[in-house]
């Protein structure tokens, strides 16, 4: 039984990776675009079997399976989603899979990009490319039941307009938001500044946002945290 998190872990844990072990999974002749050789193995691997090298070849059967939508802005984490940039006659050009959503855009994480590495990259949802999501088979992870301690404990969002900002929410929304490659420090300044704890801090400015009470810092708070 498998969750969108622990195919997102397997491929996380692929990070700055070359080609080299997802050809031979395939297997594919070295130098091969691999960009759904890497979805499939990463899905095959963690429980999900799916043997494409073409991502248009992978759309079509879920299409097929009703399992897909062109309507970018309701992806999931553990989505596929396909892109169009026109330089594949016939088919799409590229596929990755969803990490998390902005405003704008997807996080997403991507095998056979950057020097034909895998990387986590960000695409607006205008002018990036993004056509196609598709739904693999997971299922969903039971949540954990909260000691009455971790029941009371208040975690914050953190809003403002400094480029960087840094979201935290409850782990019970189920929301889990990415965190760019070069912002863990500016984390770490938040939680100390919250006296080490993902707790409000007396005195905050909150207000409940979907069920969940959530701190708005003040803007001279979101200035002076540090940038990288």
């Amino acid at each position: 039984m498998t969750t969108a998190q622990q195919v997102l872990d397997f491929e996380g844990a692929r990070l700055g990776q070359g080609g080299d072990e997802t050809w031979a999974w395939y297997p594919l002749s070295r130098g091969t675009a691999w960009c759904m050789a890497f979805q499939s193995m990463a899905l095959s691997e963690c429980g999900i079997p799916t043997h494409f090298a073409w991502v248009s070849a992978c759309f079509d059967e879920y299409r097929s399976q009703g399992r897909n939508s062109y309507d970018i802005r309701t992806a999931q984490p553990g989505d596929l989603v396909a892109f169009e940039w026109g330089s594949t006659p016939g088919g799409y050009d590229h596929v990755a899979m969803i990490i998390g959503l902005t405003e704008t855009g997807a996080w997403t994480r991507n095998g056979n990009v950057n020097g034909s590495k895998v990387a986590d990259l960000w695409f607006p949802f205008d002018g990036g490319g993004m056509a196609e999501i598709a739904r693999p088979p997971y299922v969903s992870p039971i949540p954990p039941t909260p000691t009455p301690e971790e029941d009371e404990m208040k975690r914050y969002l953190l809003r403002g307009d400094k480029s960087g900002e840094i979201y935290l929410a409850d782990a019970g929304l189920g929301w889990k938001w990415h965190i760019p490659a070069g912002q863990l420090q500016n984390v770490a300044w938040v939680i100390g500044q919250a006296g080490g704890q993902l707790l409000i801090p007396t005195g905050a400015n909150t207000l409940v946002y979907e069920g969940q009470t959530i701190w708005v810092a003040e803007q001279a708070f979101v200035d002076a945290i540090p940038t990288i």
